[in-house]
């Protein structure tokens, strides 16, 4: 759709919207892409799906054909779900911004510094750092989500410590299919985003729902409602930072789509082994010509057979080594697939806290690589939109900030990767006992600290009294 097109459209909201909406034609599906995160909407446990046992009893009773006369009856199966798509959704928050997201930028003067400073003010405001995580966990279930900026009150004293002083501050909140809202991100031919259309429903004063419609644009926002009679346009706002207020972040589909089919074998194979367990992991009485037997639960048990009858137990071998080979085999495609780490091979013989580090890098590689194909595409892309968004809020808030308009400020992304503490200590260590690593460095690098200057001090000083003492010593001896 072109920009000509919707501003032709305007005086319409009635094609406008409805235009907007053809434009996504599967944006109502958002929800049902997240039906499998929750374990009661798996095939497992569908009825019409895996369908209850037909069970036969006698009844004691015969026809008039002296056939036995049977009762049919249906039986609970067993019902073994997997949350492995939440498994596959937290790995893959967590390995991709579970450390928090740095912005990185080399200031050049006051103004600059000052700018650097509001940014960093407004994303420590807005706890960006445990937002980007709600973020990325939205777009994996959903397949999208949209955070919206816009200004607020602030509260007194807030600029104070950066130099001046303003009523105002940029919040955010962040819109997806959890939230009730239904998205459409509206693109024209080239790829380039027109606008976002943001569906969903308020109650008015008098408690009734009422159907709204915002249209975020770069240089205004348009609600429409509609009460029953067609959409009208209800407010109009002018956007004052001079810049489209939104982000829409989004990705192709779910997290676990391509493990779905593993999944449904995996829970399958799981609850039939479940149902073959309570037919047969009970050993089973098997008697030949028995003529009477002790009650059930009765100690001392007696049985009595004729010459020649035998008394043995029926035991289960175990389950055949071609299920527990297809067992092994889905998981490990499911952890392979979705790029996930296979946290049971910790159990394994030798692995565990002292396991080397070059082990665990190897061990987690598909999931650093895929947390880095994030931060080089489609979220990165976002987030360095959202600095750029911010920029013009700092300016707008502050116009003494415009000229660092042009200032590079980018995301610095760190991957999650577990380590041996221990192994790596003794490395820095080492490197420092062999003068290749300066103890400020090593400092550094061990994290023991949150002011690492102050405790690089605090050593010299303990070293310089070591030496005094030591001096001392061998000067009255």
């Amino acid at each position: 759709m072109e920009l000509s097109t919707i501003k032709t459209l305007l005086t319409d909201p009635v094609k406008l919207i409805s235009k907007i909406k053809d434009s996504r034609p599967d944006a109502q599906k958002d929800l049902d892409n997240a039906k499998d995160i929750l374990i009661d909407n798996h095939n497992v446990m569908n009825p019409a799906e895996r369908k209850k046992r037909e069970v036969n009893y006698d009844t004691g009773l015969v026809n008039d054909k002296d056939e036995p006369i049977m009762r049919k009856e249906y039986e609970e199966v067993a019902r073994i779900p997997s949350a492995i798509e939440k498994q596959i959704v937290t790995w893959a928050v967590q390995a991709a911004v579970g450390e928090p997201v740095e912005i990185h930028a080399k200031p050049n003067g006051d103004i600059e510094q000052t700018m650097y400073d509001m940014i960093s003010l407004i994303c420590r405001d807005n706890k960006t750092e445990f937002l980007d995580q709600e973020i990325l966990r939205l777009t994996a279930t959903y397949t999208c989500c949209a955070e919206i900026w816009y200004l607020d009150d602030a509260e007194p004293n807030f600029w104070t410590g950066l130099g001046f002083e303003n009523k105002q501050k940029a919040s955010m909140m962040i819109m997806s299919a959890e939230t009730g809202d239904t998205l459409y991100p509206v693109r024209n031919a080239n790829r380039k985003m027109l606008c976002l259309g943001r569906e969903y429903t308020v109650k008015d004063d008098e408690n009734k729902e009422v159907k709204s419609f915002d249209l975020y644009f770069s240089d205004y926002i348009l609600t429409y409602v509609d009460q029953g009679t067609g959409w009208k346009l209800k407010e109009s706002f002018k956007v004052e930072v001079g810049k489209a207020t939104f982000i829409f972040h989004s990705q192709p589909a779910t997290e676990w789509a391509d493990i779905l089919p593993k999944r449904d074998r995996l829970e399958r194979l799981d609850s039939d082994h479940a149902d073959q367990n309570l037919a047969t992991g009970s050993p089973i009485l098997v008697a030949d010509r028995l003529i009477g037997a002790a009650k059930r639960g009765e100690t001392g048990k007696m049985f009595e057979v004729e010459n020649g009858g035998s008394i043995d137990m029926l035991e289960a071998a175990g389950a055949p080594e071609s299920l527990a080979m297809e067992r092994k085999n889905l998981l490990k495609g499911i952890f392979y697939e979705s790029q996930t780490p296979d946290m049971s091979l910790f159990d394994a013989d030798g692995m565990g806290a002292n396991t080397p580090g070059i082990t665990l890098k190897l061990m987690f590689t598909p999931t650093s690589l895929k947390a880095k194909a994030r931060h080089s595409g489609e979220f990165g892309m976002c987030y360095q939109r959202r600095i750029n968004l911010l920029k013009y809020f700092a300016a707008y808030i502050n116009p003494n900030v415009k000229p660092a308009l042009q200032m590079v400020i980018s995301p610095k992304f760190k991957v999650y990767m577990p380590s041996n503490d221990t192994e790596e200590y003794q490395n820095i260590v080492s490197l420092v006992g062999a003068g290749l690593m300066s103890k400020d460095t090593a400092i550094r690098k061990l994290a023991f600290t949150d002011d690492p200057d102050t405790e690089y001090e605090k050593i010299k000083e303990e070293v310089a009294e070591a030496k005094k003492l030591i001096t001392e010593k061998i000067i009255v001896d």
